[in-house]
């Protein structure tokens, strides 16, 4: 009977140790992180290809628009939350409805059109932010106009000459829409600055918290930059 006692109690052992050694241990409760929505934002460089915008001293306003775009976009992509899309990243003819239509298809919540100025008189100079002409004074295409001159015009210390209202292609969407005219390439002290990388990192820079005081305000950033 011991014998037999033993053997059982051996048996049990081996046998539990075999469940132990199979059964898995409970799996870790999954952690799910909530992923931030993403917020796009437009940024157009105005004119490109065969549409050179103005020129002043073999200087193309086409090219001033893109290399400010550009690092426009990088600063945007840094940003938690937002998203970048350029309506052209390289020195070609783009339509002007085709923009917006990109724009739209991105799902972008603004659009910012970059521009710099000519004027006949080389004296005048600043910056400005337009709106088209068709917006009532209830319409966000305001608010994001003033934060974007507001913070262009911190950022820079150019010469502010205001919000105005003017004919432009940016009627053809609901988006929020506003064109930023950040210098004038006529003058010879401006245009001096809009050539300098350091100044275009500086309006690069308004734009952005323009972008971003726009943004938060709406309530379409919150917490997440």
């Amino acid at each position: 009977m011991l014998i037999i006692a033993i053997v059982v109690v051996i048996g049990s052992l081996a046998l539990a140790g075999v469940f132990n050694r199979h059964t898995p241990p409970a799996p870790e409760p999954e952690v799910v992180v909530p992923v931030a929505p993403v917020v796009t934002v437009a940024i157009d460089p105005g004119h490109g290809g065969r549409d050179p915008g103005g020129v002043a001293d073999d200087v193309l306003e086409k090219d001033v628009n893109l290399e400010i775009a550009n690092r426009l976009a990088e600063l945007v992509a840094a940003q938690p939350g937002l998203k970048a899309v350029l309506t052209r990243t390289s020195d070609v003819t783009v339509d002007n409805q085709l923009r917006l239509q990109l724009a739209e298809s991105a799902g972008a919540v603004l659009y910012l059109s970059v521009h710099v100025n000519s004027y006949d008189d080389p004296s005048v100079n600043g910056a400005e932010t337009l709106v088209d002409d068709t917006r009532s004074q209830d319409d966000p295409s305001w608010k994001l106009a003033e934060s974007v001159q507001n913070a262009l015009i911190s950022a820079t210390g150019a010469r502010d000459r205001g919000v105005r209202q003017q004919g432009l292609y940016l009627e053809h969407t609901k988006l929020p829409a506003v064109s930023a005219e950040v210098g004038f390439l006529t003058s010879t002290e401006e245009r001096a600055k809009l050539l300098d990388p350091s100044y275009q990192d500086k309006i690069a820079q308004g734009l952005l918290q323009g972008i971003l005081d726009y943004l938060h305000a709406a309530g379409a950033l919150k917490e997440q930059v």
